[in-house]
């Protein structure tokens, strides 16, 4: 009976109890928020006053640590410009060298539209020639050493012909391959052929497309 007469009078006291209002719960949310900033401010400002000479405020760290990845970034692009450097420009001699190449696709009866394409600083230098005044004449790769003309890719031209890679001494060229139904001059097909320097030879590393493959005239 005593234990039930106590739940019963615990109950009623309970009832007694005023209700709680929504504001008094945002009130004692508020100054506990107001009471934990404090705490903090005052951590602050304790380590603010013991911390040794030359050691950074609390924070700084955290300001500097921006404008120190800044300035790698900053340094690393420097880098990048660095490696992207234009090449030197070509000297006296190596400026006539790749003169005297030109010439002497011209005692060929060709004329070139990328003299740039000849590296005097190579072993293996190319240069691509084509029939004067005939634009559907088609093209011929012509091949230098340091002492002069070495030889031609072919025996025949080719309608479409371009430099795709140069090394110290491998060229590989890009040729246009005409397959069934393209109509002449314009071939749909491409094959690489490398060519390299072996001593004072030049030898083709790939099959040269067959001539009927890579020419065909246009008409007019």
């Amino acid at each position: 009976m005593d234990s039930k007469a106590r739940r019963v009078q615990a109950e009623r006291d309970r009832r007694r109890l005023p209700e709680r209002s929504p504001w008094a719960r945002w009130t004692r949310r508020v100054v506990g928020l107001v009471a934990t900033v404090a705490f903090l401010g005052v951590g602050f400002a304790i380590y603010d006053m013991v911390r040794p000479e030359g050691a950074d405020p609390v924070g700084a760290a955290v300001s500097q640590a921006t404008p120190t990845a800044t300035a790698k970034a900053k340094k690393t692009a420097s880098k990048a410009k660095k490696k992207t450097t234009k090449p030197k420009p070509l000297t006296k001699a190596e400026k006539r060298a790749r003169e005297q190449a030109v010439e002497r696709i011209r005692e060929e009866g060709d004329t070139t539209l990328r003299p740039e394409d000849y590296d005097p600083r190579a072993r293996l230098r190319v240069l691509i020639g084509r029939p004067v005044g005939d634009s559907t004449g088609g093209y011929t790769a012509y091949f230098f050493t340091r002492d002069g003309f070495l030889g031609k890719d072919a025996q025949f031209r080719s309608t479409e012909l371009k430099v795709a890679k140069q090394g110290k001494a491998t060229i590989t060229l890009r040729y246009g391959v005409y397959k069934e139904g393209d109509k002449p001059g314009n071939p749909s097909g491409t094959k690489r052929v490398r060519f390299r320097l072996d001593g004072t030879a030049m030898t083709a590393l790939d099959t040269v497309p067959a001539a009927e493959d890579r020419f065909q005239r246009t008409s007019g």
